[in-house]
C-alpha cells in the first residue's frame, strides 16, 4: 500500500542519512516544515528567516556536503 507523505531527506556525501515522514495534513505540514528548520539550523552557520522561508520554497538546502530537501509523495 502506497501512503501520500511530506518527506524530510537529509544527505551528506551523497548518502542518504535519514528521510522522516509526514502525513500531508496541515499538521504534517507544520511538523515537515519544523524537522527542515531543524535540519537546517543545526547544519548551516547562520541562516537568516528569509533565507529559511525561501529554503522552505524551494523545498531545499545545502552547505558544504549536506543537503535537506522537503518532498511530496502521491501513493496510488
Amino acid at each position: 500500500m502506497k501512503v501520500n507523505t511530506i518527506n524530510v531527506t537529509e544527505m551528506a556525501d551523497d548518502a542518504i542519512l535519514g528521510i522522516t515522514s509526514f502525513s500531508t495534513d496541515e499538521e504534517g505540514k507544520a511538523e515537515a516544515e519544523e524537522r527542515f528548520r531543524f535540519c537546517v539550523k543545526n547544519n548551516g552557520d547562520s541562516v537568516t528567516d528569509q533565507e529559511m522561508e525561501a529554503c522552505i520554497e524551494d523545498g531545499y538546502f545545502e552547505q558544504g556536503n549536506y543537503q535537506v530537501f522537503i518532498t511530496w509523495s502521491e501513493g496510488s
